[in-house]
């Protein structure tokens, strides 16, 4: 009973993330949002890092607790997953996979990990500081990954995995809501 339940949660959560972000094909690295241009560098090559000022905000988050024992299940192969994932949630609704884990990195460490891979291309990337969303092609799949942070060097992580021909259905980092019509 509990078990339907929370699969019924999820998948609503789900439906109702999909149904808020817009679509768009457009190729597009965004910097961090004005609320947190003073925490990060942005080096002449475009990368963005953290500055003592936030190190320092992450300074006073509680320790993390070791990473629990993942769930049963098995994540599709066209999921592009950061190294070290630990799943605890795997829900299918239509085309579209969603998984939430932890992950020992923050999300800065989960930016930088998918901007260095080289078999996947950044399709949209949001950075705050304390919540990274990035969007990622690997040819026929786009995987939507959002991190924010949990304790001081972990994040809670959840993902959306969905074939091209439905990138409209999947979140848009950085973009707001369309007001119902």
């Amino acid at each position: 009973m509990v078990g339907r339940w929370q699969r019924s949660v999820v998948c609503v959560a789900t439906a109702v993330l999909v149904a808020a972000c817009g679509p768009s094909d457009t190729t597009v690295e965004q910097s961090p949002s004005d609320d947190a241009a003073d925490t990060v560098t942005t080096s002449a090559d475009g990368q963005i890092t953290l500055t003592d000022e936030t190190n320092e905000l992450y300074a006073d988050f509680i320790d993390c607790e070791p990473l629990p024992d993942p769930v049963p299940g098995e994540l599709p192969a066209e999921m592009v997953v950061p190294d070290g994932f630990v799943l605890l949630e795997l829900s299918e609704v239509g085309p579209l996979v969603s998984a939430r884990g932890l992950l020992d990195a923050t999300p800065v460490d989960v930016r930088d990990a998918f901007i260095e891979r080289e078999d996947v291309s950044v399709v949209y990337l949001e950075d705050e500081g304390f919540e990274a969303e990035v969007l990622v092609d690997s040819g026929d799949w786009r995987t939507y990954i959002k991190a924010s942070v949990r304790c001081r060097t972990g994040s809670v992580v959840q993902m959306i995995l969905g074939p091209d021909d439905e990138a409209a259905t999947l979140p848009v980092p950085g973009q707001a809501q369309a007001p119902p019509e």
